[in-house]
């Protein structure tokens, strides 16, 4: 399991300011090692920074040995849903897995994408612990390892255009995009037509009235531009977001052994000052979208009522998620107190 230590510093300042380790002594190959890191996002956004200085920090502390270039939406041919397979295969060496998009290939992963199982930071953090080694063991099968995680500052909530939406039922007869088959059964749970779309088809789904509503954070809503689209939000915490950084498992072994401790030494250092440049963009982003959108806050109520409405969801879900998935599951809820 990655351990992490507190942060220490402000994000978006704290990255370039850690202190670098570099690699000493002769290497046997002839030039830098170079990786291919594929992500789902476009180029100038937000989380799309933060990852690209993650990079840079690697190069840094390698002094140039393991040179990892960032690649944005669409540079490659692989859909955000491939992340698992294109690292474990090695046709990158890192590929960006969003739990949602990544749900059909290794379900457990998507755990924390079941609606209001785990809502904000804290029960993210809890529940990700008891859950880790289980996504491990999903991507280790398909040759691929967890290099690090983020997401518990990025809770999911509904956006639309058109007559705001005050409550989860008002999905009635619209239709919606879910990034995952749990947002999908959400929407269809209320009434709603789900739609799955990856990050880059929203702007035109929405546009050409293929969808009234999506599900997302509203970090990735500032950063896509979409306000341009949207009226409205309904914010509801559905569930947090969490990301898997992953690596060729085959190509991680290959690194000579103090590059490979370089590499997971930045990634102690850089992952919780991520989590707060995550967490500040959202808050920020939130914040702007209170400006410009009309936005309605669930009751109390509201969403005591929803978590529920969805606990036989989880059960059912974990049954179909692997010989682990309703170990794990019990273990999450028996550290939340759900």
């Amino acid at each position: 399991m990655i351990r992490v230590r507190p942060a220490r510093r402000s994000v978006l300042k704290g990255i370039g300011a850690l202190a670098i380790v570099t690699a000493t002594g002769p290497r046997a190959f002839a030039g830098p090692i170079r990786w291919d890191f594929t992500i789902y996002y476009g180029p100038g956004h937000a989380y799309t920074r933060l990852y690209t200085r993650f990079a840079e920090e690697v190069g840094k502390r390698t002094n140039g040995e393991l040179d990892i270039t960032v690649r944005t939406a669409g540079e490659m041919p692989f859909s955000a849903t491939e992340a698992v397979t294109v690292a474990g295969q090695g046709q990158v060496a890192m590929a960006l897995g969003y739990q949602g998009f990544i749900a059909g290939t290794t379900k457990i992963a998507a755990m924390p994408g079941l609606p209001f199982l785990m809502r904000n930071r804290e029960e993210t953090l809890k529940g990700m612990e008891v859950l880790l080694p289980y996504v491990e063991a999903a991507v280790g099968r398909f040759g691929a390892r967890v290099l690090m995680w983020n997401g518990e500052n990025w809770p999911q909530n509904l956006y639309g255009r058109g007559t705001p939406m005050t409550k989860l039922e008002d999905l009635d007869n619209q239709s919606a995009r879910g990034s995952s088959p749990e947002q999908s059964d959400v929407i269809r749970h209320f009434g709603g037509a789900p739609v799955t779309l990856t990050t880059p088809e929203v702007p035109e789904a929405m546009n050409r009235g293929v969808i009234d509503a999506v599900f997302t954070g509203a970090a990735n809503i500032t950063g896509s531009k979409w306000t341009e689209f949207l009226d409205w939000g309904y914010i509801c915490d559905l569930h947090g977001a969490p990301e898997y950084t992953l690596v060729n498992a085959e190509m991680y072994d290959e690194l000579p052994e103090d590059m490979r401790g370089i590499l997971e030494a930045t990634v102690a250092e850089i992952r919780p000052a991520m989590a707060d440049a995550l967490k500040a963009a959202n808050d920020e982003s939130l914040s702007t979208l209170r400006e410009e959108l009309e936005i309605v806050d669930a009751s109390a109520e509201d969403i005591k009522r929803y978590e529920s409405d969805f606990v036989g969801y989880w059960e059912n879900w974990a049954k179909d998620a692997g010989p682990d998935g309703a170990e794990a599951l019990a273990r999450i809820r028996d550290a939340l107190g759900k």
